[in-house]
């Protein structure tokens, strides 16, 4: 019985957390100040990390590494600050091409941390539907880029391409190496080359170099679906509980 009455106050709990808060999205919180591409001083203890265009960027070096951690202080700093602990989660830290942060937080939240002094832009995530399956005809790819960059057979070698998507299947045709030679360690590489959890293969076959998850975002929304399915369960135990009473308690009682 106390375990039925406990997944009813937890049932209420979350129900008013909800009218309260409002639904939680994923938002994308941009701060003031400068990341560490283009910080080029200013701050007590932190030397600039900001280099010319013909220079390549040390990320590993001591000036970025503590940068990007004063950044990062400064985001958790904020959230603590000015949301309570348990209603939100942080789940990325950029500092490198922006100063800003990717957080699972309510609308209610997301309008208080808008008006919060050093927050520049704060953004929802959301879905974007592609508009084309045909990017490299719609790039006109196959008639200007490539003939000039080494032909279909050429063009492309020793680039390496990033991007994000909303999932791959490094097993499909797409991606498979034949009629080529395989990719070997791409000097100057630092991507990561995550494997699979379950069949603990590589994701990198030879023409994929790096891969690697940003899989928080969606975990959050999977994560508040599963607790908006067992609080509907927890009701409607606590429904046919009621109901049972009801029911039964005359006959008991009389």
């Amino acid at each position: 019985m106390w375990r039925i009455k406990l997944a009813c106050l937890l049932l209420i709990f979350v129900q008013v957390q909800r009218v309260v808060l409002g639904t939680h999205d994923v938002y994308i919180v941009v701060m003031e100040g400068d990341p560490v591409v283009s910080y080029r001083g200013g701050v007590d203890g932190f030397p600039a990390t900001a280099v010319d265009l013909d220079e390549e960027m040390d990320v590993t070096s001591e000036a970025v590494t503590s940068y990007a951690l004063h950044l990062r202080g400064h985001h958790d700093k904020l959230l603590d600050s000015h949301l309570v602990e348990g209603t939100y989660e942080k789940l990325y830290s950029y500092h490198h091409l922006i100063n800003g942060f990717a957080v699972h937080m309510s609308s209610l939240q997301a309008e208080f941390l808008r008006k919060a002094p050093g927050v520049k832009h704060v953004e929802r995530d959301m879905k974007v539907q592609k508009l084309t399956t045909h990017t490299p005809q719609f790039l006109g790819l196959p008639t200007g880029v490539w003939p000039t960059g080494g032909g279909l057979d050429r063009a492309g070698e020793d680039v390496v391409i990033g991007f994000v998507d909303s999932g791959i299947y490094p097993q499909h045709p797409s991606f498979a190496a034949h009629k080529t030679d395989r990719y070997g360690p791409v000097p100057r590489y630092k991507g990561k080359c995550e494997k699979d959890l379950v069949t603990q293969r590589s994701f990198c076959n030879g023409k994929i170099v790096g891969a690697q998850h940003f899989a928080k975002a969606a975990m959050a929304a999977a994560t508040q679906l599963q607790l908006l399915l067992e609080t509907m369960g927890f009701r409607c135990e606590c429904m046919v509980t009621s109901l049972a009473k009801q029911v039964a308690w005359p006959h008991v009682l009389g």
